[in-house]
């Protein structure tokens, strides 16, 4: 049984779930709250809620929360109220350096992507996520099917990461490093579409919330993928090649130390004696210096 509502999260109440009529085709229920501000926008939801879905719900909702008001007529002449659009105040003498997030959100709309406004949140913590020299070249919205935890899924030029942040605090963080994908492949529906990235591990699976998502996810990072692959196959291999080149140390054998003074006094006596020179005694010495 649904606890919760499923636009906004917040727990049911009875009056919620007294009529049984804020229930959705998927099996989701809606509190009154967000009945009523989908209501509002589209008032054939009244007599016909049933035969619409999650997703339908919350496309009416995001696209009714940004349409632009129309301007108020009154009843006094020549007199037209219009709601103000604030717009920045520019000069010509300074230029306000972008921050982080406004270098990130400029990256986001560089990609056209389609983000509702329920992941809002998650962009801004994107601040926090990404190094400061990583660059978004895919992103979408969806749910992490291993946690079914609902998200952004972005990758940089270096990796993969879907980032959730929970309701109530606290952020939910996966990443795949590209050169450890081994393969991916995507699949579209009517109204979402699946991308699964291959690991040496277990594979991970994602559905995002727009039919072109996943093709368009994967058309952005698979160059990336298969340059990452190749430049970890060739770090591997030149590793292989010097461990092969690397001079083999034979350990020197370890002798008794009353022995190897035996040997030293012989030496001394063999060089008094002119059987050896001291360039020989000295190289002697120092072979069996190092068997102690």
């Amino acid at each position: 049984m649904n606890t919760d509502c499923a636009l906004c999260g917040l727990p049911l109440t009875s009056m919620d779930t007294l009529l049984g009529e804020n229930k959705l085709s998927d099996g989701g229920v809606l509190c009154n709250k967000c009945l009523n501000k989908a209501t509002n926008i589209d008032k054939d939801l009244v007599s016909d809620l049933a035969s619409y879905s999650l997703l339908q719900i919350r496309d009416i909702v995001l696209h009714g929360s940004i349409e632009e008001e129309e301007p108020v007529e009154t009843d006094i002449p020549n007199l037209r109220v219009a709601t103000e659009v604030s717009q920045p105040i520019q000069t010509g003498y300074t230029t306000e350096t972008p921050n982080r997030l406004d270098e990130i959100k400029g990256q986001i709309a560089s990609l056209n992507a389609n983000l509702s406004i329920f992941v809002n949140s998650e962009v801004k913590e994107l601040v926090n996520v990404l190094e400061k020299d990583e660059k978004i070249i895919a992103i979408a919205e969806g749910k992490y099917l291993y946690n079914n935890l609902e998200g952004i899924l972005v990758s940089t030029q270096n990796r993969i990461v879907f980032v959730d942040k929970k309701f109530f605090g606290g952020v939910s963080e996966n990443e795949f490093p590209h050169y450890k994908i081994t393969s991916m492949q995507h699949s579209n529906g009517m109204l979402s579409s699946e991308l699964k990235l291959f690991t040496d591990g277990p594979k991970a699976e994602f559905k995002l919330y727009n039919r072109n998502a996943a093709k368009t996810f994967y058309d952005a990072i698979q160059a990336n993928i298969y340059s990452s692959q190749n430049q970890e196959r060739v770090e591997k291999e030149i590793s292989q090649v010097k461990d092969i080149e690397k001079p083999q140390q034979t350990p020197v054998k370890k002798e008794d130390p009353s022995v190897i003074f035996d040997k030293l006094e012989k030496l001394g006596k063999l060089r008094e004696s002119g059987i050896l020179t001291d360039e020989e005694f000295t190289e002697q010495k120092k072979k069996l210096l190092d068997k102690l």
